[in-house]
C-alpha cells in the first residue's frame, strides 16, 4: 500500500513536471517567434520613419506619410498595423514639424503556449521617430533664379554654403573675381565657373544637388492684414532728415518713404511695415537700427534700397515683440510674382563703405543686388534668401552665419533624415 501510494504521488508529480516542461518548451519556441517579430517591427519602423522624413523634404507631408506606410508594407506590415504621426504624438519631438513617428503593431499567433499566456496572440509593438536635421548651412540662397558672384577682389563665405534651387545654370562665378572662398556650393542646376582652380571650396561644389531647405517658407502663406484709414501712417514729408517711428504690425506706412540728405539717422527698435510702399535710405553719413524688422506687404509690395552711405548698422530682433514669426528677420518682402532686375533690383544694397547687417533677409521672387561694399563689422549672422541674387565688387565683406542660432535667425541649408527616438 505504501509503495502503491508513492507510485501515485510520483505519477502526479511527473504529470505536473511534464506539463511545466512542455509549457516552458512551448514558450521557448513561440517566444523566439515573438522576439523575431519584434525585431522586424523595430527595423521596419526605423526604415519607415527615415523614409517619411526623407520624402517630406522633397515631396511634402502627404507623400511622406504614404512613404512610411509603403516601406512598412514591403516588410510585411499591412496599413492597419502602421500608424504614422507628424509631428509625433509622444516623446520629445511633439512640437517638431520635421519629425515623423511610426508605430507598428502586429499580432503574433500562439498555440502551444496559449494556456500559459491566456491569449491566442501576442502583440509585437515597436516605435521609431526620424527627423530632418540641418546639415550643411547656407548664407546665400536663390529660390527661383540664379546666384551670380562677379567683379569682386575678394568674396568670402568660408563658413557657409552658397546655393540655388533653380534648375539649369543656377550659380555663376566668372573669372572676373580675384578670389572666391566658400565652404561649398550647392546648385540644383549647374555651376558655371566653379571649376576654376583659383577658387577655394572646402567641401567642394555639387551640381544637380537636392534643393536646399528654405526656413522662411512658412511666411509665404502667412495671413497679412490690410491696413487702411487712420492705420496708414503719415509719409507726406519725403527726403526726411530724421527717423520714422516703428509701426508695429497693426499699422503701416502706405506711401513710400525716403530718408536722405543728412549726416546720421538712427531708427528706434521695432517693426516697420510698408504696405504697397517702398523705403529708400541713401546719401547719408550713417544709418543705424538695432532690433529692427522691415516688412514689405500688400497687393503690390514695394522695394528697399540702402545705398551711398558710409556706415550702415542694422540688426534684427531675436524676439520680435509684434509678431513671433518675425523673430530674427531683418528684411522681408511678400510678393506674388517675380520682380526686379539687375538694373532695377527689388532689394538694392549698394555703395556702402561699412555694412554691418545681422539677421535674416527673405525676399522670395525678388531680385537682390549687393555690391560696391568695402568692409563689414563681424556680426556673424547674415542669412540671405531671395529670388535671384547678384553680388559684385566686394573687397573685404565677409558672409557668416556662425552666430545665427544664438540670435534666433533661421538659416537655409541641406537636411538629412536621422533617427532621434
Amino acid at each position: 500500500m505504501v509503495l502503491r501510494g508513492r507510485a501515485g504521488v510520483s505519477a502526479a508529480l511527473f504529470a505536473v513536471s511534464a506539463s511545466a516542461l512542455l509549457g516552458m518548451a512551448a514558450l521557448a519556441m513561440e517566444g523566439g517567434d515573438i522576439y523575431l517579430n519584434r525585431v522586424n517591427a523595430q527595423t521596419s519602423a526605423d526604415a519607415a520613419a527615415m523614409a517619411a522624413a526623407s520624402a517630406y523634404q522633397y515631396r511634402g507631408r502627404s507623400a511622406a506619410l504614404a512613404a512610411a506606410v509603403e516601406v512598412a508594407g514591403r516588410n510585411g506590415f499591412t496599413p492597419a498595423m502602421v500608424t504614422v504621426n507628424n509631428p509625433p504624438a509622444s516623446g520629445s519631438a511633439t512640437a517638431n514639424i520635421n519629425a515623423f513617428e511610426v508605430l507598428i503593431s502586429k499580432p503574433v499567433a500562439v498555440s502551444l503556449s496559449r494556456a500559459f499566456l491566456g491569449a491566442a496572440s501576442v502583440t509585437a509593438s515597436r516605435r521609431s521617430v526620424a527627423s530632418l536635421q540641418l546639415n550643411a548651412r547656407a548664407c546665400i540662397l536663390a529660390m527661383t533664379g540664379s546666384v551670380t558672384i562677379q567683379n569682386s577682389s575678394t568674396f568670402n563665405a568660408a563658413t557657409c554654403y552658397v546655393g540655388s534651387n533653380l534648375p539649369g545654370v543656377s550659380v555663376n562665378i566668372p573669372q572676373s573675381n580675384g578670389s572666391v572662398v566658400a565652404q561649398g556650393i550647392a546648385a540644383v542646376g549647374t555651376c558655371s565657373g566653379c571649376g576654376n582652380v583659383r577658387w577655394s571650396f572646402a567641401q567642394g561644389y555639387q551640381e544637380h544637388s537636392p534643393p536646399l531647405m528654405n526656413p522662411y517658407a512658412f511666411l509665404d502663406s502667412k495671413a497679412q492684414p490690410t491696413i487702411s484709414g487712420a492705420s496708414c501712417l503719415n509719409t507726406t514729408p519725403l527726403n526726411a532728415r530724421g527717423p520714422i517711428a516703428p509701426s508695429g504690425t497693426s499699422k503701416a506706412y502706405c506711401a513710400s518713404v525716403t530718408v536722405s540728405n543728412t549726416s546720421a539717422v538712427t531708427f528706434s527698435p521695432g517693426t516697420y511695415v510698408f504696405q504697397n510702399a517702398s523705403l529708400t535710405i541713401g546719401s547719408i553719413a550713417s544709418f543705424a537700427c538695432a532690433g529692427c524688422s522691415f516688412i514689405f506687404v500688400g497687393s503690390n509690395p514695394g522695394s528697399l534700397s540702402i545705398s551711398n552711405t558710409s556706415t550702415v548698422t542694422i540688426s534684427a530682433p531675436a524676439v520680435n515683440s509684434s509678431d513671433a514669426d518675425y523673430d530674427g528677420v531683418l528684411f522681408y518682402r511678400r510678393g506674388p510674382t517675380a520682380t526686379g532686375s539687375s538694373g532695377a533690383p527689388t532689394l538694392n544694397l549698394q555703395s556702402v563703405s561699412s555694412f554691418n547687417l545681422s539677421g535674416g533677409i527673405y525676399f522670395p521672387n525678388a531680385y537682390i543686388k549687393m555690391g560696391n561694399v568695402s568692409s563689414t563689422a563681424n556680426t556673424g549672422c547674415l542669412a540671405l534668401v531671395g529670388g535671384t541674387v547678384e553680388i559684385g565688387s566686394l573687397s573685404s565683406y565677409r558672409f557668416d552665419i556662425s552666430t545665427c542660432a544664438s540670435q534666433g535667425t533661421p538659416v537655409p541649408g541641406t537636411q538629412l533624415a536621422r533617427l532621434v527616438e
